[in-house]
């Protein structure tokens, strides 16, 4: 943690559904920050520059054109029905001290499927958000964040029975930017994760999906260019915990000279998830011999009744690739950029996907 004191950013009071009194909470805190398993998450990133983002006061994001079929209402912590899914501390302890500290978050309720998307732009730090779809709700989330400042965001997923989500991230900008996502998913529910975002200061995501029961379907597609001296770390853990759910992971990172990128994917299967059929593929490109990539695919699993993969690769741009493109007249400077689009483009998909495509494009020239 550093040497940034807890008590300084402790709530005077707690929302009584995360089970702990005010008195428990600094200790059970300080036990998640000094766990083995925190400790390795926060391996390449020090923790105590994220607890330093969230003294800063959350404000109500903004969105574009409500759709129809969607209501919000910004409502006191301890007041909101966050129904069964709160996780506990220990998964967790950056966001739920950020939830407990705004003492307000926003609630997103959608009761029915929704033909327009719904867009939100972070201009500066968020007080958390709590989406809740409804069985059969269908809705399609963008977030955007552009901001040279220092920001944070938390945001939290309710998927009731046969609800779909379809969601964007996009984050560009150079600013420390903290994002955290913690997604409960019911049965059969379908959850996409488009992760669009480039390398800053300091760029943390901390991914969080929970198959709750059996049916889910999950995938997350995620593509980042790191410019040069910038950094990039995403945690993504895929917990399965009920049997017969489906999940896929795609990243592909392209970090620049003296970039540094970090993707640790833990697939967590429990003791009664037989059937659960999960992949996880993490690549990266480095454009430079100083780059720095950190790739940790992880298995969990408990059960032998699964369908189960994971792998990961760090490279440099394919030499015969490259002699395929002179051999067609096109210059070695060219090629390498047309190669990495298409190596980006890949997993840049989904709403937003032609604007993030141009991003990385306007990076690589």
């Amino acid at each position: 943690m550093g040497d940034l004191s807890l008590t300084a950013l402790l709530p005077s009071s707690l929302p009584s559904w995360l089970g702990l009194s005010a008195a428990e909470l600094p200790d059970a805190l300080q036990q998640s920050l000094d766990s083995k398993s925190h400790r390795e998450r926060w391996k390449y990133t020090k923790p105590g520059l994220v607890l330093e983002l969230l003294e800063t006061a959350g404000a109500a994001p903004q969105w574009r054109n409500l759709p129809d079929g969607v209501a919000t209402a910004v409502v006191a912590t301890d007041s909101a029905d966050v129904g069964d899914f709160a996780p506990h501390v220990a998964t967790a302890p950056e966001a739920i001290l950020n939830l407990c500290r705004q003492q307000q978050l926003l609630v997103i309720d959608v009761d029915q499927p929704v033909a327009e998307p719904m867009v939100i732009e972070y201009g500066e730090s968020s007080l958390p958000v709590l989406l809740r779809l409804s069985s059969n709700a269908e809705l399609t989330l963008v977030e955007l964040t552009n901001a040279d400042v220092d920001v944070h965001q938390s945001l939290w997923v309710e998927l009731q029975p046969g609800s779909h989500l379809n969601h964007t991230r996009q984050a560009f900008g150079g600013g420390s930017h903290w994002q955290h996502l913690y997604v409960h998913q019911a049965r059969d529910s379908h959850y996409t994760l488009h992760n669009h975002c480039a390398g800053a200061a300091l760029r943390r995501q901390d991914v969080h999906i929970v198959s709750a029961a059996e049916g889910s379907d999950t995938t997350i597609m995620s593509a980042a260019f790191l410019p040069e001296r910038t950094h990039l770390d995403l945690q993504l853990t895929m917990e399965h915990r009920a049997p017969r759910a489906t999940s896929r992971q795609r990243i592909h990172n392209i970090a620049a000279d003296r970039a540094k990128a970090t993707c640790n994917g833990r697939i967590h299967i429990h003791a009664n998830a037989a059937g659960v059929d999960a992949e996880l593929n993490n690549r990266n490109l480095t454009l430079g011999d100083s780059a720095v990539i950190n790739s940790k695919p992880e298995l969990e699993i408990y059960t032998d009744d699964v369908k189960c993969a994971h792998g990961a690769t760090v490279g440099q741009l394919d030499a015969d690739h490259l002699f395929y493109c002179a051999g067609r007249g096109i210059d070695a400077l060219h090629a390498r950029r047309l190669l990495s689009q298409a190596f980006l483009a890949t997993c840049a998909q989904g709403p937003r996907a032609e604007d993030s495509q141009s991003r990385f494009a306007e990076y690589l020239t």
